[in-house]
């Protein structure tokens, strides 16, 4: 039996005000929102055109991590492939039996997973970024289980991972945390 970790309150209605338009002949309109609608405005004039999004690391970690999920090939479009953290995922992905391929210039990075064969990533990869810890859900998907090293990443305080190890066994599995000295 699968348990949600997702709880969404309703929300309730609320109106939204479009501003008023230079032009007098264009009316202000008011439109309701209720739970799960979408915002529809209309004009007299149609809209169209394409707005350039630059790339997100953290969407970038969660969706390179997300590869791990398939047998095949991902391509993911506008990862920036420069970031130290996006580097450090590529290189835990490597880890794991990834292979990857870069297109610097359209910063596109394509990730073959089909031999991905291994649960344990690598510990000093894992210890430079906090996004390694989202390899634990594919990999658990995947194979069953998964070996990894607590993340790390910058020092700008404590940041525990109780979270995501209360999420983990809320969705079933059985985690056990153990300290290694080397």
């Amino acid at each position: 039996m699968a348990t949600s970790l997702c709880y969404a309150k309703p929300l309730k209605p609320f109106s939204l005000q479009l501003p008023q338009t230079q032009n007098p002949q264009i009316p202000t309109q008011t439109t309701q929102i209720r739970e799960a609608e979408t915002l529809t405005i209309t004009g007299p004039t149609q809209l169209s055109g394409h707005v350039p999004i630059s790339g997100s690391k953290n969407s970038s970690l969660c969706l390179l991590a997300a590869t791990l999920l398939c047998s095949n090939s991902c391509l993911l479009h506008n990862v920036p492939t420069g970031l130290s953290d996006t580097k450090a995922m590529l290189s835990i992905l490597r880890s794991l039996g990834a292979k990857i391929e870069f297109n610097e210039r359209n910063k596109e990075i394509l990730v073959n997973t089909d031999g991905v064969g291994r649960v344990e990533p690598c510990l000093e990869e894992m210890r430079k970024i906090r996004g390694g810890f989202f390899v634990i859900g594919p990999l658990l998907a995947r194979f069953g289980e998964a070996v990894v090293g607590l993340p790390g990443g910058c020092d700008i305080g404590e940041r525990p991972v109780d979270l995501y190890v209360r999420g983990l066994r809320a969705l079933g599995a059985a985690v056990e945390i153990s300290y290694v000295f080397f």
